[in-house]
């Protein structure tokens, strides 16, 4: 195995040095806990890889990637990985990892190991830390999937759904029916939107955006009210779209967005219409990422 070369951190994730999405299908079940990655967004010097885990035993679910992720490849090299955000909460935690260097064009498979999981349960003497899984959670990651993109199906008229803020957590495991591999990408000449994946649960849906411009560019996050989300399927339902949480940095922005209700199990494509992006240029205060940008994605391959 050789060895992985010198780090040089998450600074070289931006729109010059974007090179594709590579959309993830991976899923691992272990212990009562459920470890997906989302996908593959590759750069010149290195890779994000956002990871997904979930648990339906009580408590915040904690994860240190730093220490706790492995990943290799399938032409034996070894990656050096650096968590640049987390969220996490009662039962689901969305880590995303900067990892070094960047898969060579023919590596086919990432082979990840996940260890160090944990629960936090609080009483009266304060918070307590056990294991969530005993063992390393294994997955690997296809480098060279199927195509995800369609034609986006014709639009509905209408409105989206104006749904009532609902008290159940937007992810759980117990209501988790599958990921929906996405890793599309539009560019312009301010930076790229990307799309990772779709999670399908019982009672929603939660889909993974990114974006990526330079310096002269600062992004804000995705939020009610900043930036708009528009989403329907080819059996004509338009989708309610909430972003639930979400991280900004210098160049980058990611957001999980809720979609209700559930994407029926007949449907087969989803039209995604991303505009008017929270950003702005440093030296005009200028407007940029205002899109449209339009996507279609296959849900049944």
């Amino acid at each position: 195995m050789s060895a992985a070369p010198a780090h040089t951190g998450p600074g070289e994730r931006r729109q010059s040095a974007f090179g594709g999405l590579v959309p993830g299908s991976a899923v691992a079940r272990a212990d009562g806990a459920l470890v997906a990655a989302l996908a593959v967004e590759l750069h010149s010097g290195g890779a994000v890889l956002p990871l997904l885990v979930l648990s339906d035993a009580p408590g915040v679910v904690g994860w240190n990637a730093d220490t706790g992720l492995t990943v290799t490849d399938d032409l034996g090299g070894a990656y050096t990985v650096d968590t640049i955000a987390q969220s996490a909460g009662l039962g689901a935690l969305q880590s995303t990892v900067w990892m070094e260097p960047s898969p060579p064009p023919d590596a086919r498979r990432l082979d990840l190991g996940v260890s160090g999981l944990t629960r936090t349960t609080v009483g009266r003497r304060g918070g307590v830390e056990k294991p969530l899984v005993e063992g390393p959670v294994e997955l690997s990651l296809d480098l060279l999937p199927e195509r995800t993109a369609v034609d986006p199906p014709p639009e509905p008229s209408g409105e989206p759904p104006v749904t009532p803020s609902s008290r159940a957590p937007s992810r759980s495991q117990g209501a988790f029916e599958g990921l929906i591999p996405v890793g599309q990408a539009r560019l312009d000449r301010d930076g790229a939107v990307c799309l990772w994946a779709v999670e399908r649960y019982e009672e929603r849906s939660v889909l993974t955006v990114a974006t990526i411009t330079e310096d002269r560019i600062n992004v804000d996050e995705l939020a009610p009210g900043a930036g708009r989300l528009d989403v329907w399927d080819d059996l004509g339902t338009r989708y309610s779209a909430l972003p639930v949480h979400g991280t900004a940095r210098e160049t980058w922005m990611e957001a999980a967005v809720e979609l209700t209700p559930a994407i029926p199990s007949d449907a087969r494509s989803l039209g995604v219409r991303v505009a008017d992006l929270p950003a702005r240029v440093v030296e005009d205060d200028r407007r940029p990422l205002t899109g449209p940008f339009t996507f279609g994605v296959a849900l049944r391959r």
